[in-house]
């Protein structure tokens, strides 16, 4: 082979080399670009998880990592059980534009009915439930009732409401607190589902998470498949990959959390079913749908055939069913009932509602994101108690948070969707043309600024000269006073500099009305050239990477 052939096969190899290195560098830059405009197009869902992961890291590193140790992890999602299934009927509440100020005081009462009807009536557990449950249906129904049918204000129907189960609770509990030894309680409140330990695991929570973590990927993969018979567009690949690797390390996380501790507790297990129902029933029902048709345009749902009305009541006894459901997490996790229950219960559910993303003009909210919300703010008292920082700022930083949170959810309810990748095939395929109307854009409005700097040096002269008149028409008039020349002479000489001036600001308002032809000109063609170089740009930023065939052409002259 001679020395030239080598040479030619050298440069070819670098060459191959080169481009194979390039290729891997932009398949690494694209996934990030796919991610960067999953972000942004969805901020509004992600970003209440991003707020989360970063109180978690703060709280974790300044409490030594204690915050998410498992005994403390555990702790915690037992302490925010109550707050998660009042959450979730509060965002229905919030999606149907209503609101419900009752549910604390609603739910200690049904907790204190529950305890006292066990241990001083003697009723079984499960009348005493049921009849609970035919209680809080009855008062949801009124409240709904009242406030569909009679069009009575939600705040107002549900502020009585407060008033009176606040008086019901201190009848029922007789201002004391009524401890309860009942195996039921004790079982929902501190109780955990049986354990098989291997090694200083539980064999059984291992088992759950790992057919949890079946499921996600089942149900991912027959979404996309549905969504492709259906001629729905997927989302990309990467993206439901990497969704699955992070929900799956989360489902670690949480695996071997509650499986190093105590197992899964009944409290956790009565909100993720709570939670699960929920999240079916609006994102897979027709009923779903309604709720949130009927909060995106109550007079547009009921043209459309929707009872509004029949909704509206059907949401209030939901929201009282969590009530009731809260009620008795909370009695049985303090093995109490007491007439001290009850305040805040409705602010943390709203505010919980609130921060996960839930609209109060209605229509936009989603039960995960609701949870995500009571988590972040169990999550900042746990996280600050563990940290000793004064109990006294806690309430400044839980509204502090809930304030960021509805200004975020304002400032991202219009975001346009963005694909990054596109955006940057778009900056190579029409480079030329972008840099083209850039630079008859600078150049025009380079004209127009020399046009404006003319034209200002006109008005400037004209004010001059006007100045120099009226100082020569005053100083004639001192000069006339002081008897220095005569009021013939003046007024001539004032003549003779009104004709000046005249002279002088008809020779520049001439100009001026020359320059204003001219800046028009000047002004229509930046205009025109800003209109080109804009058409470019929104081309550039509005291109998907599916409107590009063969994207290796352009970003490695492949055919």
């Amino acid at each position: 082979m001679s020395t030239e052939t080598k040479k030619n096969a050298n440069k070819e190899e670098k060459k191959s080399l080169s481009l194979v290195f390039r290729k891997i560098i932009w398949t690494i830059q694209k996934y990030f670009l796919t991610l960067t405009s999953m972000f942004r197009t969805n901020i509004r869902d992600y970003g209440m998880f991003i707020a989360l992961t970063v109180i978690f890291v703060i709280f974790g590193m300044m409490t030594g990592w204690i915050f998410l140790m498992p005994i403390n992890f555990t702790n915690l999602l037992n302490q925010t059980a109550y707050v998660t299934v009042l959450a979730v009927g509060m965002t229905l509440v919030i999606v149907t534009r209503q609101i419900d100020l009752s549910v604390g005081y609603i739910g200690a009462f049904l907790g204190a009915f529950l305890v006292v009807s066990v241990e001083n009536r003697g009723i079984p557990v499960i009348p005493a439930v049921l009849l609970a449950l035919l209680i809080t249906i009855g008062v949801g129904f009124i409240k709904g009732y009242f406030v569909a049918k009679v069009k009575v204000p939600a705040f107002v129907v549900t502020l009585a409401g407060m008033f009176i189960f606040k008086g019901f609770l201190m009848l029922e509990t007789d201002n004391r607190t009524i401890p309860t030894t009942n195996n039921f309680f004790q079982w929902i409140g501190v109780g955990y589902l049986p354990k098989i330990e291997v090694g200083g695991f539980d064999l059984i929570t291992i088992g759950i998470g790992l057919v949890l973590l079946a499921l996600l990927v089942v149900s991912g993969i027959l979404t996309r498949q549905k969504h492709k018979k259906l001629g729905i567009p997927n989302e990309k690949i990467e993206l439901f990959l990497t969704k699955l690797l992070f929900m799956g390390g989360v489902l670690f996380y949480l695996i071997y959390t509650f499986a190093s501790y105590k197992g899964i507790s009944a409290l956790l297990l009565i909100t993720i079913v709570v939670v699960i129902i929920y999240h079916l029933m609006t994102t897979k029902t027709t009923l779903g749908r309604r709720i949130y048709a009927v909060g995106g345009n109550p007079d547009a749902a009921e043209l459309s055939g929707i009872s509004v009305e029949k909704i509206l009541i059907f949401v209030f006894i939901s929201m009282g069913i969590m009530a009731l459901i809260s009620g008795l997490m909370y009695v049985s996790r303090l093995q109490n009932a007491s007439p001290n229950h009850g305040p805040f219960w409705e602010l943390y559910a709203i505010a919980a509602a609130a921060i996960g993303g839930s609209s109060f003009n209605g229509g936009v909210g989603k039960v995960v994101n609701a949870v995500v919300g009571s988590i972040v703010i169990m999550s900042l008292k746990n996280g600050m108690a563990l940290a000793g920082v004064d109990a006294n700022i806690e309430p400044i930083i839980l509204g502090s948070v809930l304030l960021l949170a509805v200004v975020f959810d304002i400032y991202t309810r219009n975001v346009r969707p963005v694909d990054l990748v596109g955006i940057h095939y778009a900056k190579i395929q029409f480079a030329s043309e972008y840099n083209e109307k850039r630079l008859v854009y600078n150049a025009r409005k380079a004209e127009l600024k020399v046009v404006l700097a003319e034209h200002r040096v006109l008005e400037k002269e004209l004010i001059l000269a006007k100045n120099d008149f009226i100082k020569t028409l005053k100083q004639l008039k001192e000069e006339e006073k002081e008897n220095l020349i005569s009021e013939k002479a003046m007024l001539e000489k004032s003549k003779k500099a009104q004709l000046d001036f005249d002279k002088i600001s008809a020779t520049i308002n001439s100009k001026i009305n020359e320059h204003n032809k001219v800046l028009l000109e000047r002004e229509y063609a930046v205009s025109n050239a800003l209109g080109h170089f804009n058409k470019v740009r929104d081309k550039i930023h509005t291109s998907k990477e599916e409107d590009f065939e063969n994207p290796n052409k352009l970003l490695f002259n492949e055919n």
